[in-house]
């Protein structure tokens, strides 16, 4: 039996058993079977990271939730099941649902089939049992950066790793969270690669897939509070808008309070643009712009000039694009310092 990542974040008891059921819910751990196979998708991550190539008749413990990939496959957690039913496997944390659409290129998914739910003496085993407890907001005064994007796939997670690397060169003790996707920690293995000395994702909030979620200001408070180290870096995975709830943290003021930069990855230069004046309106400025729109002078010229923010791309220029982060911090530092000599003045 494989073990996915989307349970990395489970212990299981030795009364746990397989159990056929006709209650789902979104995070409950199941057991399927492969039916057939995806041409792309042939591997299921493992709970230490690696990659186990599936092949009809695999058997694995998944976790029902749901994905809205623009770029991939759309499915939702089913709400109840029956013994044989068939659902899909909509990535390669192991996260099962009910495929409802995809791109041209990749066709429908992996199909499996329901095998059972794990329960033990406790009831259905499910990803909440080892959700952290729930922070409304962050304790302490960290300065936090966090990267977001205009779609997934254009640079977020290459940028922060570059951040996060540049960060720990100049002293800093770094912890780095990904708080908007579906379950996977193949991210996280890069943040830890980069110097990160604590990692974490909505998974530890109980959260296979952040579309299952309605507010996901509450999993940045509650993920940010729970991390190591002096500097918080955090990617909302997929885009500013969209089924994974990015806004609903951009718009929080307490969950931004602390959010000392901000670096926007985007696909191109519109997608730039647009960006920006979707960020104004609900108050988030942007330090930088990075990601694949600034891959050359073609894009950085454009968006610098047109846009009036320093285009700096993470891969090629980290240590600028840092130091434009670092110079962000102080000044977020020194305003937070002078408002408490304030507050103490009067």
């Amino acid at each position: 039996m494989i073990f996915s990542s989307s349970t990395s974040c489970l212990a299981l008891h030795e009364s746990a058993r397989i159990e056929a059921r006709s209650d789902a819910h979104a995070g409950d751990v199941v057991v399927a079977e492969v039916l057939t196979e995806h041409a792309t998708y042939r591997h299921l991550e493992c709970v230490d990271g690696s990659l186990a190539e599936l092949h009809v008749g695999d058997r694995f413990v998944g976790t029902l939730g749901s994905r809205q990939a623009l770029r991939g496959f759309v499915g939702a957690a089913p709400t109840e099941l029956a013994e044989g039913d068939t659902l899909s496997l909509l990535n390669m944390g192991g996260v099962i649902g009910h495929f409802i659409d995809s791109t041209s290129a990749l066709g429908a998914p992996a199909t499996v089939r329901y095998v059972g739910t794990l329960v033990d003496d406790a009831g259905v085993v499910s990803l909440g049992r080892a959700a952290l407890p729930v922070r409304h907001a962050a304790a302490g005064s960290r300065p936090i950066v966090v990267a977001i994007g205009t779609c997934m796939h254009v640079g977020k997670t290459t940028t922060m790793a570059r951040l996060i690397a540049e960060a720990t060169k100049s002293g800093h003790r770094v912890g780095a969270a990904k708080l908007a996707g579906v379950a996977a920690i193949k991210d996280l293995t890069e943040f830890t690669n980069a110097g990160a000395v604590d990692v974490k994702s909505f998974l530890d909030c109980g959260i296979p897939s952040t579309v299952d979620t309605v507010d996901l200001a509450p999993v940045f408070t509650t993920v940010v509070d729970a991390l190591d180290g002096d500097l918080v870096i955090v990617e909302l995975g997929d885009g500013i808008v969209g089924h994974y709830h990015v806004e609903t943290v951009l718009a929080n003021a307490k969950a931004m309070e602390n959010v000392a930069a901000v670096v926007l990855c985007a696909g191109d230069i519109v997608g730039a643009y647009g960006a920006k004046h979707c960020l104004e309106a609900m108050g988030v400025g942007i330090t930088a712009i990075s990601g694949l729109a600034t891959e050359n002078v073609a894009g950085t010229g454009v968006i610098e000039s047109w846009l009036g923010v320093p285009a700096i791309n993470g891969v090629k220029h980290p240590e600028r694009l840092f130091a434009t982060v670092r110079d962000a911090i102080d000044a977020w530092t020194a305003d937070r310092a002078a408002c408490g000599a304030g507050s103490e003045s009067r």
